[in-house]
C-alpha cells in the first residue's frame, strides 16, 4: 500500500517513461531550441537530486564570406610569356622556339636524363674510367633540344656530298673486291654517306707511312661495316702481295694464332655476323677470316664425355682438334692441329675473347696462380688494323678497361708501348696522346660527349669522319607512345601484338616480326613466359644457359638476322608446340647494338624507358633499316611512380624527331 502521493509520483514516472519510449529517439529528432535541460534519468531518486545545466559556449563574431585570391605571381607570369613571344636565335636550327617551364631566378628539378647521366657519373667512378664531360655551353636553364646537346658532340660537321665517290668502282677498290660487292648487295648499288667517306680518306697513302687513326660516325644501318672492312681487306691483300710473310730465321710457335687485323664488338653475336659479312667479301681475294667466339663443333662418336668437359676446362688447341676434329660451324673459329701461324688474316671477337686467347684462359681469375692459366693461343706482333665497333659502348665503363688493355698489349707486342694508367675520374687534362704502332679505326652509331671528350685527349690527331644523318631518327620510323592500361603489363604487350598482327591481315600481309626490348632480365623472361601461355611462339635471349644464347652459333636468333646474298639459304627458327616458327624475340640491350635484323622486322617494342637517349636510338635502330620502314612502340606508365621518365624520354626523342 502506498499514499496518495507516493501513488501520483510513481504515475507521472511512468508517464514519464511511456512519452519517452513513444517518441522518436533525440538522436533523430530535430529540438525545439537550445535551451540548456538537465539530463534525464529514468531512475525515480534522480528526480528527487537537483540537476546543474550544462554550460553553452559564447559565440563569436560572424565569419567574414570566403573569397579566393587572384593568380599568384600573374605580374612575373606574363612578363616571362613576353619574354619568349620573340623567337631566339639558337632555336632557329630547331624551327621552333624552346620550352622554358621554370620561373626566372629559381632553379628546377633536374630531368631525368641529367640524374640519370649524374648516377651513371658516380656508378662509374669505381672503375677508374673516364667520366661524360658535356662539350656544349647550355645554359642553367635546360629544355629538351639543350638536353640532347649535352648528351651527344655535334661539333664535327658532315662533309658535304659533292665530291665524293658515286659508285664502287676500280680504282680505288680492288677488282676482287667490286666483283664482291656486286654479288652481295647487286650490280646498281651506290655507297651510303659514310661509304663514300671512307672511299675518298681510308684509301689514299698515309703520309710518311705513318699509323692512321679514324673516326666512322653514321647512323644505325647505314652499312657502317661495309665502311671499314673495304679498306681493312685491301690493306691486308695488298700488303701480303708485297711483303714476305714472316721475317726469315724466326720462328713461332705453331699453334698460336698471329692474326694481320683485329676487330673488336660487345657481343658475341655481332662478332660472329660481321665475320661472316667480311668471308663474303674475300670470296675473289682469298684472305682468310675467322671469330674467337668460343667453339661449337659437333662431337664425334670416339668423343667421350670427360674429353667434352675438358674442352671446356681451359684444352689446348692441339688437344681440341684431337678430341673434336677438323668440324667448324658456322663460320666458327677453325681449330686444326699443327696450323700454320699465317693462318688468319683477320680476326673477330668481343674484347674479353681476345683476352682470353692471349693471356689464357683464366688470367683474370683472383686466384689465378702458378698451373691455373691456359696456354696463350694468339699472338699480336703482326697486327696492323684495330678496328673497334661500336666505339661508343666498348670505350663505355663497362668495356673501357679491357678495350685499352688489348690496344696497349698490341702496341707492347709490336716493340712500342704506350702508357696503361687508368683513366682517372674526373679527368684530368694531362692525358697524353696515344701513338699506337698500328692503324686505329672506330666506328660508331652515336658519338656521346663521354667518347668525344675522351678521344679529345688521348687521340687528339683522329680523323672524324660523320654522315650528315648522324644522331637522327630515320625518316621512315614511325614512334608511338602508348601507356599501360591496367596492371598485367604483359597483358597489354600480348594485346599490342595481336593488334600489329591484325593489321597485317588486313593489309594482306604475312605477320610482323617483332623485336621487344626491356631493361632487367627478368622483365624480359616474365613477359616471354606470359606470351609463350598465351599462344604466341617467341624467343627470349637474355644471357648464356638458362638466357637462350648458344655458344659458338648464332643459331637462337635464326630468321630474325639478315640473310646475306649468295651464301646460301639462311637458317630457319625451330617451330613451336603449334607448328609456327616464333615472330616475337624478347632480349636486354645485349641485342640491340649493330645487329642487322631481316627486312621483315618491322617493329620494336620498348617495354622500360633506356637509361639514355643513345641507348634508345640503338634499340629503334633494328628496324627501319637501310630506307625501309619501320616502327617503334614504346611503353610508358601514365602516372604515378616512374612516370616523369616516359615523359622525359618522349620530349628527348621529339626533339631528335625534330632536328633538321
Amino acid at each position: 500500500m502506498c499514499s496518495a502521493s507516493a501513488c501520483s509520483r510513481l504515475g507521472q514516472v511512468e508517464g514519464l517513461r511511456y512519452a519517452s519510449t513513444s517518441r522518436t529517439s533525440s538522436r533523430t529528432r530535430l529540438a525545439k531550441d537550445l535551451t540548456p535541460r538537465p539530463p534525464r534519468s529514468r531512475d525515480f531518486k534522480d528526480f528527487q537530486k537537483p540537476s546543474k545545466l550544462l554550460d553553452v559556449a559564447r559565440r563569436g563574431p560572424k565569419p567574414e564570406p570566403f573569397s579566393r585570391d587572384s593568380a599568384p605571381h600573374r605580374e612575373r607570369r606574363d612578363s616571362e610569356r613576353s619574354q619568349y613571344a620573340k623567337k631566339p636565335d639558337y632555336a632557329n636550327k630547331y624551327d621552333r622556339a624552346p620550352r622554358d617551364f621554370k620561373s626566372k631566378g629559381r632553379e628546377s628539378r633536374p630531368s631525368w636524363g641529367d640524374r640519370m647521366s649524374r648516377e651513371a657519373d658516380a656508378s662509374a667512378s669505381h672503375s677508374n674510367s673516364f667520366a661524360p664531360r658535356p662539350r656544349s655551353t647550355a645554359p642553367s636553364s635546360v629544355t629538351e633540344e639543350e638536353g640532347i646537346e649535352a648528351e651527344f658532340d655535334f661539333s664535327t660537321p658532315a662533309e658535304p656530298r659533292r665530291g665524293l665517290p658515286k659508285q664502287f668502282s676500280s680504282p680505288p677498290l680492288l677488282e676482287g673486291l667490286v666483283e664482291s660487292v656486286h654479288d652481295l648487295l647487286g650490280q646498281d648499288v651506290r655507297p651510303t654517306p659514310i661509304q663514300s667517306l671512307s672511299l675518298k680518306h681510308l684509301f689514299t697513302e698515309p703520309e710518311d707511312g705513318k699509323w692512321r687513326e679514324f673516326l666512322l660516325a653514321s647512323e644505325t644501318g647505314s652499312g657502317k661495316s661495309l665502311a671499314y672492312l673495304l679498306p681493312v681487306l685491301q690493306a691486308l691483300k695488298q700488303t701480303e702481295l708485297s711483303q714476305p710473310t714472316d721475317q726469315p730465321g724466326v720462328r713461332h710457335s705453331p699453334n698460336v694464332m698471329r692474326p694481320r687485323a683485329i676487330v673488336l664488338a660487345p657481343t658475341h653475336e655481332l662478332s660472329r655476323q660481321l665475320a661472316g659479312f667480311a668471308k663474303a667479301l674475300i670470296h675473289h681475294i682469298k684472305l682468310r677470316v675467322t671469330t674467337a667466339s668460343r667453339s661449337n663443333v659437333a662431337s664425334t662418336a670416339k668423343t667421350s664425355e670427360m674429353e667434352i668437359r675438358k674442352a671446356g676446362a681451359g684444352m689446348t688447341a692441339s688437344k681440341m682438334a684431337e678430341a673434336f676434329g677438323n668440324g667448324a660451324e658456322d663460320g666458327e673459329f677453325e681449330v686444326r692441329k699443327g696450323a700454320q701461324t699465317h693462318a688468319v688474316d683477320l680476326l673477330v671477337g668481343t674484347p674479353s675473347k681476345v683476352l682470353e686467347m692471349v693471356k689464357g684462359r683464366g688470367w683474370d681469375r683472383d686466384d689465378a696462380g702458378e698451373g691455373r692459366i691456359g696456354r696463350p693461343e694468339m699472338s699480336l706482333d703482326r697486327v696492323e688494323w684495330v678496328v673497334v665497333d661500336e666505339a661508343d659502348i666498348l670505350f663505355d665503363p663497362d668495356f673501357v678497361e679491357e678495350t685499352r688493355l688489348i690496344l696497349a698489349d698490341i702496341a707492347k707486342a709490336r716493340g712500342k708501348p704506350v702508357p696503361t694508367e687508368p683513366i682517372t675520374n674526373p679527368p684530368t687534362q694531362s692525358t697524353e696522346p696515344m701513338n699506337y704502332p698500328f692503324n686505329l679505326l672506330l666506328t660508331s652509331a652515336t658519338i656521346p660527349s663521354s667518347l668525344a671528350s675522351y678521344l679529345d685527349r688521348a687521340h687528339p690527331a683522329m680523323t672524324r669522319l660523320v654522315s650528315p644523318d648522324l644522331h637522327r631518327l630515320p625518316s621512315t620510323l614511325a614512334l608511338e607512345f602508348t601507356p599501360y592500361t591496367s596492371g598485367n603489363r604483359a597483358a597489354d604487350v600480348e594485346r599490342k601484338i595481336r593488334d600489329v598482327w591484325l593489321d597485317d591481315a588486313h593489309a594482306g600481309r604475312p605477320p610482323a616480326k617483332i623485336i621487344v626490348f626491356g631493361n632487367k632480365r627478368t622483365r624480359v623472361d616474365e613477359v616471354g613466359a606470359f606470351l609463350k601461355e598465351k599462344g604466341i611462339p617467341c624467343v627470349v635471349i637474355t644471357g648464356a644457359g638458362a638466357g637462350g644464347r648458344v655458344h659458338g652459333s648464332n643459331r637462337h636468333l635464326a630468321g630474325f638476322l639478315r640473310a646475306l646474298p649468295g651464301t646460301g639459304p639462311a637458317q630457319k627458327a625451330e617451330k613451336g608446340k603449334d607448328g609456327d616458327a616464333p615472330r616475337v624475340l624478347l632480349s636486354t640491350s645485349l641485342l640491340a647494338r649493330g645487329l642487322d635484323f631481316a627486312p621483315d622486322v618491322s617493329h620494336v617494342f620498348v617495354l622500360d624507358p633506356p637509361r639514355n637517349t643513345a641507348d634508345f636510338m640503338h634499340r629503334a635502330g633494328r628496324t627501319a633499316r637501310a630506307g625501309l620502314q619501320g616502327k617503334v612502340v614504346v611503353f610508358r606508365k601514365e602516372g604515378g611512380r616512374g612516370a616523369e621518365k616516359g615523359r622525359d624520354l618522349k620530349k628527348r626523342v621529339e626533339a631528335l624527331k625534330a632536328r633538321k
